[in-house]
């Protein structure tokens, strides 16, 4: 456990992007953190994935619902940080023309890895346009939005054949689309998945998805998974 403090907070559409001193591991693209302001009496930490990270501070990206989170979008407050946890993002299979898939506050956590690969095309939706802003913090070669009524599908299956692999991250229901769309095509794919973590250390059980026919706690075996593994679930 590390103690932090948050030096700056800044709205994005929706969301704040909370930055904290860099006293800690900021880990790999697509691992997550256990925060928790001190300041609020919260029992359990909440798990956020950095979304930026320089050589002074860690930012992530959070919407403050409920007095938790709220507790951390405070500059100055003290935090208790645990981690990094979990599997990230392995980039060094991405080939050359890598997709960025992400769905509403999960295009954030593409983030980090599309620093990696500048070559890398970012397709996201949205419910709406101010949500849209999260895919400003992606800095990709090229970026393509969809807002209702338009389907992200659509949008990756225009470009699926043309693509070396796959990155998605976001709702449960859009990754496990994206992988088996992946899957058909034979086109390699990581996607990492949300579950509720109470502990980051797969003691509590609360994140446990059901993968290639087996139960497994997403805080340790990911939160990133191979689209082949979640296709086959």
């Amino acid at each position: 456990m590390t103690l932090s403090r948050v030096a700056a907070c800044e709205p994005l559409g929706p969301y704040v992007q909370v930055r904290l001193e860099r006293t800690f591991d900021p880990g790999e693209a697509g691992q997550f953190h256990m925060l928790r302001a001190l300041a609020h009496d919260s029992f359990l930490a909440r798990p956020l994935s950095a979304v930026a990270v320089d050589d002074h501070g860690v930012t992530f990206l959070c919407q403050p619902r409920g007095p938790a989170l709220a507790a951390l979008a405070n500059v100055g407050a003290e935090v208790e940080v645990l981690g990094p946890f979990g599997r990230g993002f392995d980039s060094a299979s991405a080939g050359s023309a890598p997709l960025l898939v992400g769905g509403g506050f999960g295009a954030a956590l593409l983030a980090p890895l599309s620093r990696s690969l500048p070559a890398a095309v970012l397709l996201a939706a949205f419910r709406d346009a101010e949500a849209s802003r999260a895919a400003e913090l992606v800095p990709a070669a090229e970026r393509e939005i969809a807002l209702p009524p338009a389907n992200l599908l659509d949008l990756l299956g225009a470009r699926l054949a043309g693509s070396s692999s796959v990155f998605a991250a976001g709702p449960d229901g859009l990754v496990r689309a994206v992988a088996g769309a992946c899957a058909a095509a034979g086109v390699p794919c990581q996607v990492a998945l949300e579950a509720p973590m109470a502990c980051g250390y797969g003691a509590c059980y609360g994140c446990a998805v059901r993968l290639g026919g087996e139960l497994v706690r997403l805080c340790v075996e990911g939160p990133v998974v191979s689209g082949e593994r979640l296709a086959a679930a």
